[in-house]
């Protein structure tokens, strides 16, 4: 969404430079890098992972379903309908599920330039699209079965038009600026600090105008088309208030201001490893430089520094802050948790402010060491995005079936793993899940901490041995999630009781963002 607080710029970024900005050899390598995460995208094929596996599952579903079923789960359904389609045409495959997203992520480049262009010319443009096609984000979230890719070009669509309506009051761009309200609502929830946010940033430039004559009738225009956009969100508000009641985010505790920027920063880099961190304090450092700095005319070395913030990327700054600033206090009254995948909202400003702090050097050797440096860092944060695998489940159905144990029945301990391990598994696999001994393919998050608190471990174990009677169990577990303190390990000193057990498998946190372990439990003799 756009918040343009004057057209003018103050300090233009320069498009007359004499001379070629980027050496010839570092321009083939960064356009190199850009596509191969843009291919590479499309050919990541590690098994889905609990969140890619539910949003599958339920997209499987009769149209008419899909929503009941999220009421159970804590998201609208917009991008579910759409991978519905998508499956009906493509199937369910792990490549075919995850392309709807990467097909989505490529549209965000010519979106990209278009941006740029309007804020500041032709390399800038060339620059943001360059930042965000190599950008390990989009390519975690273009190669995910989840609305995140789509969440970032809405917002990047949202700021066009509203860039637009600004510009001049016309139907057409305020068309868009209620449908895109109304689809980032109907995407995910956290697009409504985003909307808040700009609605207050259009509040203060019509309070602004007034007091300096007449008000400013663009602005007002924006207000009314995204309430509009509202409207048309209002058939979903009372599924949200359900969710928003039984729901939450049970997996995490509260999330943290400092939490919430400290997290995106280091996942916008590339997560939570040495190198990408590295690359994280790199960048905040060049969107200081977009924020603050300009250029010293015939001085390639020297940057000045504005902090009133330079008045072309004012407006994309005030889009980030307010939108933390919002979110943040939303999340400690909602008492939620955070995912850095929720940043989708404000990613592609982030981005662009980065593009801006590139783009302030003017061309020769220190431009060139800095490009060099931002690309070998952001390289590493891709290697490390392509390299970890979403989950362990793959290697425990491997080791399920090397066992060779006939018609096993598996047990997974929280129901959070029984998406992964059935799918990797197979439909013919006979899987349970902790606590309620029911079907792996969805979890039910309503009342979750307290339905978990209310239930026994023992009594589960006992109904496990009796449903399996003679036949193998292999249970997989993790016991570190949240409300299941206590639970697998109660179920696996019950079933320990009954049978000798031997581990299959540990889990590993440093390589599998969903790990897990596995303990086989041979059938009892007749």
């Amino acid at each position: 969404m756009a918040v343009t607080i004057d057209p003018h710029l103050e300090d233009p970024l320069q498009e007359s430079d004499p001379g070629p900005r980027t050496p010839l050899p570092l321009a083939v390598a960064m356009g190199a890098m850009a596509l191969a995460a843009l291919v590479g995208r499309f050919f990541i094929t590690t098994p889905l992972w609990l969140d890619e596996a539910l949003s599958v599952n339920v997209a499987k579903l009769p149209i008419g379903d899909i929503g009941r079923a999220l009421r159970h789960d804590g998201h609208p359904p917009l991008y579910y309908w759409l991978l519905h389609g998508w499956i009906s045409m493509f199937g369910d495959g792990t490549q075919a599920v995850r392309s709807l997203s990467a097909v989505i992520s490529l549209l965000a480049l010519p979106l990209a330039y278009l941006m740029g262009r309007r804020l500041g010319g032709r390399h800038l443009a060339v620059m943001f699209a360059w930042v965000l096609a190599v950008s390990p984000f989009l390519l975690r979230y273009g190669s995910e079965t989840r609305m995140y890719s789509l969440v970032i070009v809405e917002v990047m669509v949202g700021y066009l038009v509203v860039d637009t309506a600004l510009q001049k009051i016309s139907w057409a761009p305020l068309l868009g600026v209620a449908v895109t309200t109304s689809a980032l609502l109907w995407t995910h929830y956290w697009s409504l600090w985003l909307l808040v946010s700009v609605g207050l940033l259009m509040v203060i430039r019509v309070v602004q105008s007034r007091r300096h004559g007449p008000v400013d009738r663009p602005a007002l225009a924006v207000l009314g088309a995204m309430t509009i956009g509202l409207v048309g969100y209002l058939p979903w508000v009372p599924s949200m208030l359900y969710q928003a009641e039984h729901t939450g985010t049970p997996w995490a505790k509260t999330a943290r201001p400092a939490g919430i920027v400290v997290t995106s920063v280091f996942d916008f880099s590339g997560g939570p490893y040495s190198e990408p961190q590295v690359g994280a304090f790199f960048s905040m450092v060049i969107l200081v430089i977009g924020l603050l700095g300009a250029a010293r005319a015939g001085e390639p070395w020297h940057l000045d520094l504005d902090f009133r913030t330079r008045r072309d990327a004012r407006p994309i700054g005030a889009i980030i802050g307010t939108t933390v600033v919002v979110a943040s206090i939303a999340t400690l009254v909602l008492r939620s948790g955070f995912a850095a995948r929720y940043a989708s909202v404000y990613f592609p400003f982030v981005v662009l402010l980065v593009a801006f702090g590139l783009e302030r050097f003017l061309p020769g050797r220190l431009r060139t060491l800095i490009l060099s440096t931002f690309l070998v860092l952001t390289l590493l944060g891709l290697g490390f995005t392509f390299r970890q695998d979403r989950t362990q489940a793959g290697i425990a159905a491997e080791r399920i079936t090397s066992a060779r144990q006939a018609d096993p029945l598996v047990v997974t301990c929280p129901d959070q793993l029984g998406p992964a391990v059935s799918r990797a598994l197979g439909p013919d696999a006979d899987v349970v899940t902790y606590p309620a001994l029911g079907s792996p393919a969805l979890v039910d998050w309503v009342d979750y901490e307290r339905r978990n608190a209310a239930t026994d471990p023992v009594a589960f174990a006992d109904a496990v041995l009796e449903r399996a009677g003679e036949r193998p169990i292999f249970l997989v577990f993790n016991t570190a999630y949240l409300t299941m303190e206590g639970k697998c390990e109660g179920v696996i000193a019950r079933l320990g009781q009954s049978r000798p057990g031997r581990i299959l498998l540990t889990n590993d946190a440093d390589a599998y963002y969903e790990n897990m372990s596995v303990l086989e439990y041979p059938g009892a003799p007749s």
